[in-house]
């Protein structure tokens, strides 16, 4: 039989955590079932899923604290309602990101700033104290796809701020910067367990942190203001008093699968660093090609590879070139900014609400969002071609033979 590279397979399509989905999750997931006790909180034989996926994490990610919860949108709610983020307050966030941490800055009556990336298509640190107001509350700088963004120089901004820094690792989870995971650097961290992440459970996320006061607020807040002591981490006493939360738990189920997971994370993370090594050098032996800038080439992972060129016409060009292999490349996020998507960000305005956390507020102002508010992530958002989206099935084989096509791409097209 020819051979079929995967990305041609069903197995290849699959992201890094769903691809490595076996008997270890069904077995879990089923003594969960058996057990009769579905919730966290109640049940004659609870199994303690949740509770030993929060032990787990906090313990391998070196993180204090960790909360399971509904979604990794819910987690950026809760951090960002536990850094006490309310109406009329701003929030500093990269352009290039998806939905989630404008939609959960929203949520809270608060409104999304957004600032310019680099080329590893993460927040730029140098352009964040710019746009820094007396109404600014908190920066969540985005980890996209195994990249880590330069999180020691965006904490050195919160701290002289005086600013909480809510990591947004959803995308990235096993992901280093400098030997330290990301999601740890911040007050908080937040990961999801979605289907397309590089841990999963369907759904779900986790949130993290050293802080145990953030940690409790974080707490109460996804459980309707309660802090249920008999279903969390011994040692930690509660010194808040209740107060109004929403509902954001996790069941069993979801915590018995990415608790399965979890044990996956270094055989992921280690296949995933492999092969973007191979990748890397691949790539450097081809003329006239730029790989896309990772920030820590020793801690990332890259579960999208990129190249970089100087402008958008090679970079169409290119692309185009690939999908004649069978590949399918395209820009992040189709290129275009959060700002300039047609959801819910064209026009947003912003009432004075009683605030929960005492925090200053807007008068009623109006902020738009147009093109040419980061003219410099537009440009580069255009530039980066995302060749491939990998998994931790890719073979040597597989990368080469990925490496050959782009080889042959770039003598057609440079």
């Amino acid at each position: 039989m020819d051979y079929q590279p995967i990305w041609q397979t069903p197995a290849g399509k699959l992201n890094s955590g769903a691809s490595m989905l076996g008997p270890e999750e069904i077995e879990e997931v089923l003594a969960v079932v058996k057990s009769h006790s579905l919730s966290r909180d109640y049940g004659p034989d609870s199994q303690q899923a949740v509770l030993r996926l929060e032990q787990n994490i906090a313990k391998k990610l070196s993180a204090g604290y960790a909360l399971g919860v509904t979604s990794g949108t819910a987690a950026l709610k809760i951090a960002l309602a536990a850094a006490g983020v309310g109406p009329g307050h701003e929030v500093i966030m990269p352009c290039c990101t998806f939905i989630s941490p404008a939609s959960a800055t929203i949520s809270l009556g608060a409104v999304p700033v957004f600032t310019e990336i680099d080329e590893s298509l993460s927040i730029d640190p140098a352009d964040i104290e710019a746009r820094i107001t007396p109404y600014t509350r908190a920066i969540v700088p985005v980890h996209l796809y195994g990249v880590p963004c330069r999180i020691d120089e965006v904490v050195e901004i919160g701290k002289r701020h005086n600013l909480p820094v809510i990591e947004n690792c959803a995308l990235s989870c096993g992901t280093k910067y400098k030997d330290r995971y990301i999601g740890t650097w911040g007050d908080l961290g937040i990961y999801s367990l979605q289907i397309v992440k590089i841990l999963t459970a369907g759904e779900g996320g986790i949130l993290v942190s050293a802080n145990p006061d953030l940690y409790e607020r974080a707490v109460r807040y996804h459980d309707l203001g309660l802090y249920r002591a008999n279903s969390r981490m011994t040692g930690f006493e509660p010194h808040h008093e209740d107060f109004l939360g929403e509902n954001f738990r996790i069941s069993e189920f979801t915590g018995a699968c990415a608790l399965k997971q979890l044990e996956k994370l270094d055989r992921i993370t280690g296949a995933l660093r492999t092969n973007y090594k191979r990748y890397r050098e691949g790539i450097a032996n081809i003329p006239g090609l730029e790989i896309q800038p990772v920030n820590d080439e020793n801690g990332a992972l890259a579960t999208r590879w990129g190249l970089r060129f100087e402008d958008a016409e090679t970079c169409t060009r290119f692309s185009t070139a690939l999908r004649e292999h069978g590949l399918s490349p395209g820009l992040m996020y189709g290129g275009t900014p959060l700002y300039m998507q047609p959801k819910i960000l064209n026009q947003v305005t912003y009432v004075p609400e009683a605030n929960p956390w005492k925090s200053l507020a807007y008068k009623g102002e109006t902020r738009s969002y147009h093109a040419g508010l980061c003219p410099r992530s537009e440009d580069i958002m255009h530039r980066i071609l995302l060749v491939a989206s990998v998994n931790p099935l890719y073979t040597d084989r597989d990368v080469d033979t990925l490496l050959d096509i782009i080889k042959k791409t770039a003598k057609k097209v440079l």
